[in-house]
C-alpha cells in the first residue's frame, strides 16, 4: 500500500468530496478558505475578491459570506 504524504491539504469545495475526505482524515479546505488565509496574509483583498467570485455565480451561502466580510472588517480594525 502506498504511504500517504504528510504535508498535503486537499482543495475541494463539493460537499460530498468534502465529507469523503473529513471521513478518511484527509486534510482539506475549499475556496473560501484559500481566499480567507491569503487575506490574513495580505496577499488579496478579500471583499473585492468576493464580490468578484459572486459575480462569476460561484455558490456559497451568504451567512458564510457574511461571516468572512466581517472578520476581514475585523482585521482591517485592529490593523492586522
Amino acid at each position: 500500500m502506498a504511504e500517504l504524504e504528510t504535508d498535503v491539504l486537499l482543495l475541494i469545495d463539493e460537499s460530498a468530496g468534502r465529507l469523503e475526505a473529513s471521513r478518511r482524515g484527509i486534510p482539506h479546505t475549499g475556496t473560501l478558505g484559500v481566499l480567507r488565509r491569503a487575506a490574513i496574509e495580505h496577499l488579496i483583498d478579500l471583499p473585492s475578491v468576493l464580490n468578484h467570485l459572486l459575480a462569476a455565480n460561484f455558490r456559497v451561502s451568504q451567512s458564510l459570506v457574511a461571516d468572512l466580510l466581517s472578520e476581514a472588517a475585523d482585521r482591517k480594525r485592529q490593523g492586522d
